[in-house]
């Protein structure tokens, strides 16, 4: 963030000229101010700390002084003046008179002949604003460093580099809306070297704002915006999952896994958008992936033993139902059932492997012992469900 300097001082003392014959005081002030200007510049501010206390002493003659108290010349000075104040000493009540300097010459200034030593001024106190949150983050006040950020954007209206650390100020201070706004204001722009993380970062602020529906808006955005990229694809993904649009994305995560092969995440969001979509062997086929992957993805080797036992409890449902079948033709299926569910074992003993006390996953053990009449592995496994408890 570069902060403007006030070279227009020329056109600052050729505009008071009628002034000067009026008031001694404003033209000191001018004086003073330049050559501290003309030291800041050479990167000695501190040597002009003393032609700034002059310019001070100066100007608040003037403002006082009847014949320029309504001059924007004085007040565009003033302004300038506590400007250069605040941001040398770090004074709040230097920046609070700056303030009221620029709303004043702003309001005076009819031709706009001081326009830019005004901006000049709000330029300065922007900077001012800046440095002052900067200061309250290191203190991790983040609430004060949001303030101190937006005071700044009053006067570099559009900086993105303020409006980032703004947005981020207010998440740290899980002050989600002022966030949104603040990251919102920055999705135009395209060139800001954190426009991605702008982009992938706000669909979160949105579901920490429990505003799901724009929370997937924006990660279509995201992902649009930047196809290539694999955060921003994935979340995508995983939000249209969580709401139930499992069948939207089945094309977008399998075009993710045509660029991130060995991303086992991926197959497993394939297999519960398969599944979800009533494709129980293409979910099975993904889950097996997400495996071979990781052998120990426990959420992938629980889903695939579900989806298998849920298909085999399907077909044995139908069975049930269906009483035409003869006892030896219903005990003949049932068989084939018993050697198709076996698919689901290794699945199920890796997740009691990797979670010993997950109750949900004994019982489905323990069912699966049932089906197959294996007395002895129910009565342990029900042994363990029972420790468990």
């Amino acid at each position: 963030m570069n902060v403007k300097k006030a070279i227009v001082f020329s056109l600052l003392v050729a505009a008071g000229t009628t002034t000067f014959a009026q008031s001694g005081n404003l033209r000191k002030a001018k004086t003073a101010l330049q050559k501290f200007e003309e030291l800041k510049s050479a990167g000695s501010a501190e040597l002009g700390k003393s032609n700034l206390d002059a310019a001070k002493e100066a100007i608040d003659l003037a403002v006082a002084h009847d014949k320029t108290k309504e001059d924007p010349d004085t007040w565009t000075v003033y302004a300038l003046v506590n400007a250069n104040l605040a941001a040398t000493n770090n004074t709040p009540e230097a920046a609070k008179a700056a303030q009221d300097g620029i709303s004043k010459a702003t309001a005076l200034d009819k031709d706009g002949k001081h326009a830019e030593n005004i901006k000049v001024a709000g330029q300065i106190l922007g900077q001012f604003n800046f440095n002052q949150g900067v200061a309250a983050w290191e203190k991790q006040d983040f609430k004060t460093a949001y303030g101190s950020f937006s005071d700044a954007l009053t006067f570099l209206p559009g900086d993105t580099t303020l409006t980032y650390y703004a947005g981020l100020a207010a998440i740290q201070n899980q002050d989600y809306p002022n966030a949104i706004e603040k990251y919102k204001l920055l999705i135009p722009a395209k060139e800001f070297s954190s426009h991605k993380a702008v982009m992938v970062d706000l669909p979160k602020l949105y579901l920490s704002a429990k505003d799901t529906a724009s929370a997937i808006e924006y990660a279509a955005q995201a992902a649009e915006a930047y196809p290539n990229d694999n955060d921003a694809a994935v979340q995508n993904i995983e939000l249209n999952l969580i709401v139930g649009n499992e069948a939207k994305v089945v094309s977008d995560i399998e075009n993710q896994i045509a660029k991130d092969g060995n991303n086992k995440s991926l197959y497993y969001y394939l297999g519960i958008a398969q599944s979800a979509a009533n494709n129980n062997d293409k979910a099975i086929e993904a889950y097996k992936k997400a495996v071979a992957i990781d052998p120990n993805y426990s959420d992938a080797n629980r889903n695939a033993a579900a989806t298998i036992i849920n298909g085999v409890r399907d077909q044995l449902n139908a069975l049930n139902e269906d009483k035409s079948l003869s006892n030896t033709d219903y005990n003949t299926r049932v068989s084939a059932l018993k050697e198709q569910i076996k698919e689901a074992l290794p699945y199920l003993e890796k997740v009691v492997e990797l979670n010993p006390t997950d109750s949900d996953a004994l019982r489905s053990l323990k069912g699966y012992y049932d089906f197959q009449q294996d007395e002895a592995k129910s009565a342990e496994i029900q042994a363990r469900i029972d420790a468990a408890n």
